[in-house]
């Protein structure tokens, strides 16, 4: 039987299955290897080290994070949806939601540099029209929501709380209201 020829894409693929089941941390090149059922040199002809591996899956794992958030979306209520997804997100995708978050991201500064990273427009926009407030108002609420959100996610991620999901949409809902009463 001849040998399977190992692609880029197999590769790429077998590294982020690796991560979403077992952590980013235990993506090295055995354990792909072996996942493959290759030896490390077809790795290394797609790929020239394991930093240059890791950053390929590092984008595919955000691409499934987007992927995962937006169609989980509520057109009607875009940012108590999103945030809800968040959660969701490190309830059912711990590794990935810790291999996203829980390392350092380069570039990010200041509070505002972070709704650059991770906030969506639309959702800004809906907040400013649905109450009446200015952009730098529905920006603050996002960002509010961003903290409370990803506080809430890290507790489920890092300590496996088993948060039901009525109580967290129940909390992120107060929250959501009470950073809304705050900009009125």
């Amino acid at each position: 039987m001849p040998k399977q020829r190992i692609t880029k894409e197999m590769i790429l693929e077998a590294a982020f299955n690796y991560a979403k089941e077992k952590g980013f941390e235990q993506v090295v090149l055995k354990n792909i290897a072996d996942e493959i059922g290759c030896s490390v040199q077809p790795i290394y002809s797609y790929y020239k080290n394991m930093g240059d591996l890791k950053e390929q899956v590092y984008g595919e794992a955000m691409a499934f994070y987007q992927s995962f958030i937006y169609s989980r979306v509520d057109n009607e209520r875009l940012l108590e949806s999103m945030a809800r997804a968040n959660v969701e997100f490190a309830k059912q995708e711990t590794n990935l939601f810790k291999m996203l978050f829980l390392n350092k991201i380069d570039g990010l500064n200041c509070f505002s540099d972070i709704y650059e990273w991770m906030g969506d427009k639309n959702a800004t926009k809906q907040v400013m029209d649905r109450y009446s407030l200015s952009e730098n108002a529905a920006k603050e609420i996002y960002l509010m929501l961003i903290i409370f959100t990803h506080g809430m996610a890290n507790m489920i991620a890092i300590s496996g709380a088993n948060i039901p999901d009525e109580e967290i949409i129940e909390y992120l809902e107060k929250a959501y209201r009470a950073f809304i009463k705050a900009h009125q």
